[in-house]
């Protein structure tokens, strides 16, 4: 199934496939006589996969996208058309009390419907005709969304058909909270589909790359059976958009407030700066400057001395390790005798 899935590109399979996937697996070992999938189940099970990956993707936080979707697309207010997906027949459908929600009297309402052979819930496509619209308990013929006529259903319009659920994204998981009535995906051993639940506890765990990790204990309606089942399988209802919307605003508001004073506290450091660089007395700099003494010491050639000096009565010449300077200096030649030697020489 994942590898029809890429096949198609994330894309619904076409009617012939989901019905081949189905006889295939009602065919094998250990289904064969005991266990018949029904191609809904591999429906439902391409409905939410799809869902799944989408909304891997889709890293959209803190925002209400107000565009029509699919259940396995973001969630979304549904108070848009979809195109060719229109209401063949006029159908009065009851407000939900606590909605909070605008909505003029014209809008057209993507539709969810309960399904009388397995109750669970499936997306409307078309209604395509009505009857009992005078009585109590007026009913509407359903085409469900990814089905044939041979699938259409009358179904109780006050009962069975309601404005569709929503599927949640990482971010929204704090608008699900306990007692909501919401649809769980429920996979079971002969059966994996869309029922009511009820949500008894939340058990909220920090997010991280993979999204939501919150865990939520459901009570299901049709067998009051119990399951601890994550964010991914929860559509909660449209009537809690409220609390997102005011979770929304709240964010708004800090996010207001931290950046007012984040641009406060800039403008008072700038001010502390420029108050201290004007009170700042200029520093006094002290340079004393050392020059080095070179004294050149030339050595002396033997071909230039021409002078000796005399000591008592014998005559010798200037020493080898006499040195002359180029300044006035005294010799001391061996024996005692002090001579003058002028500059130069």
């Amino acid at each position: 199934m994942e590898a029809i899935l890429q096949q198609y590109n994330n894309t619904m399979p076409s009617r012939e496939v989901l019905m081949a996937v189905a006889d295939k697996f009602s065919e094998s070992p250990e289904r064969k006589g005991k266990i018949t999938v029904q191609m809904k189940q591999v429906w439902n099970w391409f409905q939410n996969r799809r869902y799944a990956i989408r909304a891997k993707s889709s890293k959209v936080l803190g925002k209400l996208d107000m565009s029509p979707m699919s259940r396995d697309d973001s969630a979304a207010a549904r108070n848009v058309p979809q195109g060719p997906q229109q209401i063949a027949a006029p159908v009065h459908v009851p407000s939900v009390p606590g909605s909070g929600k605008g909505a003029s009297e014209n809008a057209i309402f993507e539709f969810e419907a309960k399904s009388g052979r397995d109750g669970a819930w499936y997306d409307v496509a078309n209604f395509l005709s009505h009857k009992n619209l005078e009585t109590v308990n007026p009913e509407v013929l359903v085409r469900f969304a990814g089905f044939g006529p041979e699938e259409d259903e009358w179904v109780n319009v006050r009962k069975h058909v309601r404005q569709r659920s929503l599927p949640c994204e990482s971010s929204e998981c704090v608008a699900v909270l306990p007692g909501d009535l919401i649809l769980c995906f429920q996979e079971g051993k002969e059966q994996a589909l869309y029922f009511d639940a009820h949500v008894l506890d939340a058990q909220r765990r920090r997010h991280d790359v993979r999204g939501c990790r919150c865990r939520f204990l459901v009570r299901y309606v049709h067998d009051q059976s119990e399951e601890i089942v994550p964010l991914r399988k929860v559509c909660r209802r449209p009537e809690t958009d409220y609390r997102l919307q005011q979770l929304h605003a709240v964010n708004e508001a800090i996010s207001a407030e931290q950046k007012s004073m984040e641009q406060y506290m800039a403008s008072a450091t700038s001010g502390e700066m420029m108050q201290k660089q004007q009170n700042a007395v200029p520093p006094t700099f002290y340079v004393t400057a050392s020059l080095p003494t070179q004294t050149t010491t030339p050595e002396l050639r033997r071909s230039e001395i021409s002078t000796v000096v005399r000591s008592g009565n014998s005559s010798a010449p200037l020493s080898s390790s006499t040195v002359i300077t180029s300044a006035p200096a005294t010799v001391v030649a061996p024996g005692g005798s002090v001579s003058t030697v002028p500059k130069g020489n």
